[in-house]
């Protein structure tokens, strides 16, 4: 993360009957590219553990943004927030002084002590603190006097036995750490790279649900493919290359010819970036920068997801945004034998299995000639899907938080 790009997201989560009361859960944000997962635990937290949170957020001031007051991407839309920056008292700004030129965020202790003015709490939420260079979750914990701290977990290659998060201290108390990965091989990455000393280490799945104001329920309003993700290069020692593999979907339209598939392509970059043939650029569609409802709304009038991941971590350490986006929208993955066994939770049923000699464009041709009721069942498995997933990651968080409470009573 850059320091032009050094912003800090809080929410906070209270008891329904008093605001700013000791114990309840406070949610922390650590990266500002993980907006979507910030989501996932705000929707689940409200729906199964606290019904009413407090969202205080902080972000550097832009020329570009009319109100600092707002979350950016139209998140609150997406949760259903509706409404002014003041009649939406839940949803509360704090300004972050820009990082300095030596990459060190500056000011971000004092105002995290002026304004975090709650607490004790009984659990903090920190989503994404591998991947937070400033460290402040542990200033979040300090300041609100937490008795304990989940880390929710985007990368499990991004942990190691030194890892800054895992002991952090209240005062001079040391502070109970749980980390809760978002899928289960990055769980069981973090626990290979901590060699099982880490006690507690679980996995959880949280997701915010999209819902469409103009739901596709037939099959003529669905168009195309979605390939969803950042333009972002492979880190593992070819810079040259994608984390998606548009190369082989490239080379897939233009075996088939004249391809009668549309590809929508959704994710930070340029579209000169793809290097899209000649031949078939009329059939990729390219989005870039949408905000959250009109980013969902074109994938929910879609056939179906498709990962075309370019590394094998996906697989073995990092969370994908592509299997996130399927469970927020309900529609489906292409997924082949090596993605059902990492995301085990996902059976055939809740995707359109790409068998063994299969091309995704094969499955993208067999999936268009589906008849409409097939289509849309799959969808309502998923949705089955997320619901039992968010179910069963709030009742891991509500034991993390009640053994807090058992070990203070």
């Amino acid at each position: 993360m850059s320091a032009l790009a050094a912003f800090v997201v809080v929410a906070v989560l209270y008891h329904p009957y008093t605001a700013n009361a000791a114990g309840g859960v406070t949610i922390y944000n650590d990266i500002y590219n993980h907006w979507h997962v910030f989501a996932g635990v705000i929707a689940t937290v409200r729906k199964h553990v606290e019904p009413r949170p407090e969202l205080l957020w902080m972000a550097e001031r832009s020329k570009n943004v009319k109100d600092h007051r707002i979350p950016p991407f139209g998140l609150r839309e997406w949760l259903g927030d509706v409404g002014d920056a003041a009649t939406l008292k839940d949803w509360r700004h704090l300004e972050l002084v820009k990082a300095s030129p030596t990459g060190r965020a500056t000011d971000i202790s004092a105002r995290m002590k002026t304004a975090l003015d709650w607490g004790p709490v009984d659990a903090l939420i920190c989503v994404s603190p591998e991947l937070d260079r400033y460290k402040t979750c542990a200033y979040a914990a300090k300041y609100l006097k937490a008795k304990s701290v989940i880390a929710v977990i985007h990368r499990g290659d991004e942990i190691g036995p030194k890892s800054w998060f895992l002991g952090m201290k209240n005062d001079k108390e040391e502070i109970p750490v749980h980390l809760l990965g978002l899928v289960p091989h990055v769980m069981t990455s973090a626990n290979e790279t901590l060699k099982g000393r880490h006690e507690s280490i679980q996995w959880g799945l949280m997701v915010a649900p999209y819902t469409s104001p103009q739901p596709c329920k037939k099959k003529s309003c669905l168009s195309g493919f979605v390939v969803q993700g950042a333009l972002r290069r492979r880190q593992d020692g070819d810079w040259t290359k994608f984390i998606r593999d548009y190369d082989s979907l490239w080379k897939q339209m233009m075996k088939k010819g004249a391809p009668a598939v549309r590809m929508k392509i959704m994710g930070k970059g340029m579209r000169s970036e793809l290097g899209v043939p000649k031949k078939i650029n009329s059939s990729v569609d390219f989005y870039s920068g949408l905000p959250f409802p009109e980013y969902w709304d074109l994938i929910d009038k879609s056939y179906a997801l498709v990962p075309f991941h370019g590394t094998p971590q996906y697989y073995t350490m990092r969370c994908s945004s592509t299997v996130l986006a399927s469970l927020i929208t309900c529609v489906p993955l292409i997924a082949d034998d090596t993605l059902l066994a990492a995301y085990y939770m996902f059976k055939k049923e809740h995707v359109f299995y790409q068998a063994p000699g299969e091309t995704e464009m094969d499955v993208m041709e067999r999936v268009m000639a589906l008849p409409e009721k097939e289509l849309f069942a799959k969808r309502a498995a998923v949705c089955r899907l997320r619901d039992e997933q968010l179910k069963r990651t709030a009742g891991v968080i509500e034991e993390l938080i009640a053994s807090t409470r058992r070990r203070a009573a």
